[in-house]
């Protein structure tokens, strides 16, 4: 299928099918916004547990048998289909199935879909054009290729983890899955180039990222000065190690603001909304390389000062100064701001008492319109259909293929 051009209010991928065989964070997380620009879909999991997402995080027994938060946030706009693609006739059904998409989307290890027999080179035959896309740890090869890893892995060996703690103590993970998630955003650019390019490729394209290097790119402004000059980072818990003052700090009441004054403009607005116009001239604070310098000085001179009024007072002075900052939000609290209501950033999914909250696509494009909103996909929900109006299958070949095994639908729960 090619992408519908002649409605130009339909949706940019409107007319793409891709075949999802992805699990857990990273290669979900692409999938699902490729099926929010308008692909239609197909996410295949295995008959026994299905996506081990389902049983990660807070289940949601109001959506589906024992899913969890964090499958049902991954996988919407998706069908679900239960196909074995440990039997032999499991990867034949796949092989047909690819020969109607224009993506295949996998995140195994190295070699695994080449093992079961749905690598790039069987795949791209089946179907011109195709744009095959993996996400690996540690890359195709190497010596860690075939080392199994995850999020945590990740943000351990990039080191993402080791500047992340307070000062003197030791590392400390980032709350949120950035390495799984930056690795499904560089892999959906990767997937949306290849998409723009294909007609030059006939051959088809493999679009390979490692979570290793996604996550290295996470760490991009400080690379330059540690390879080339030897530098070291080092853990500065609510600072900042290229930027002061770049922090949260505590006022009378007990709360936090953070400040962000990270170009000279906003260091001298803040200077004049704290009191302390000298610092403007003051040579130990007037660049940024002269307050990394004196950083314990500035950083304890603003702790009393801010120590002295509550944070709303604080906030608006500062804000009046045009100088960045927030409150410190807990994440009950963020998804409640006025600016989170106002955007409309979250999205109630599904009908009735199935109906989840979730965050809404950020990317937003006035001739698209609101992106859809289906619900994740119970398992094997779209089993049948897929295989019935999509592949020909007629019933007693859908039965018989069940009776085998080999593909599931409607399954009662995820074990």
């Amino acid at each position: 299928m090619s992408m519908a051009q002649s409605n130009p209010s339909a949706k940019p991928l409107a007319g793409l099918r891709v075949l999802d065989l992805t699990h857990a964070a990273a290669g979900p997380f692409a999938a699902m916004f490729l099926a929010d620009m308008g692909a239609e879909v197909l996410k295949i999991e295995k008959p026994k547990g299905g996506d081990g997402a389902r049983t990660m995080g807070v289940p949601m027994p109001h959506h589906g048998p024992k899913d969890s938060d964090y499958f049902v946030s991954l996988n919407r706009n998706k069908k679900g289909l239960i196909v074995d693609l440990t039997l032999p006739e499991g990867v034949a059904l796949a092989k047909e199935l690819v020969k109607h998409c224009d993506v295949v989307l996998e995140n195994f290890r190295p070699d695994v879909m080449s093992r079961l027999g749905l690598g790039f080179d069987v795949l791209k035959a089946l179907r011109p054009k195709l744009v095959y896309a993996s996400i690996s740890a540690f890359g195709a090869s190497g010596p860690w290729s075939k080392r199994p890893a995850n999020d945590i892995i990740m943000q351990s060996v990039s080191g993402l983890m080791g500047i992340t703690g307070e000062v003197g103590g030791g590392p400390v993970r980032i709350g949120a899955p950035i390495s799984d998630f930056s690795s499904g955003l560089f892999m959906l650019s990767g997937v949306l180039a290849a998409l723009l390019a294909r007609d030059r490729h006939p051959e088809g394209q493999h679009v390979q990222v490692a979570m290793l290097e996604a996550s290295l790119n996470m760490m991009s402004n400080y690379i330059p000065s540690v390879v080339d000059l030897g530098s070291k980072v080092a853990k500065l818990g609510r600072g900042h190690a290229q930027i002061v003052p770049y922090q949260a700090f505590l006022c009378a009441d007990n709360e936090y603001l953070m400040i962000g004054a990270f170009t000279r403009e906003f260091w001298q607005n803040l200077c004049r909304a704290l009191d302390k116009e000298e610092w403007i001239t003051d040579s130990r604070f007037a660049s940024n390389p002269a307050r990394l310098a004196h950083r314990a000085e500035l950083v304890g001179e603003l702790e009393r000062i801010f120590a002295t009024r509550n944070r709303d007072e604080w906030a608006e002075l500062i804000n009046a100064a045009d100088v960045p900052n927030s409150p410190v939000f807990e994440l009950h609290d963020a998804v409640h701001s006025e600016q989170v209501k106002h955007m409309h950033a979250l999205m109630s999914v599904g009908e009735g008492e199935k109906a989840v909250t979730m965050v809404r696509n950020p990317i937003r494009v006035k001739a698209w319109g609101d992106f859809p909103a289906r619900p994740a996909p119970t398992m094997g929900a779209d089993t049948y259909q897929v295989l019935k109006g999509l592949l020909g299958k007629g019933d007693a070949e859908i039965d018989a293929l069940v009776n085998a095994k080999i593909v599931a639908m409607h399954y009662g729960g995820s074990e």
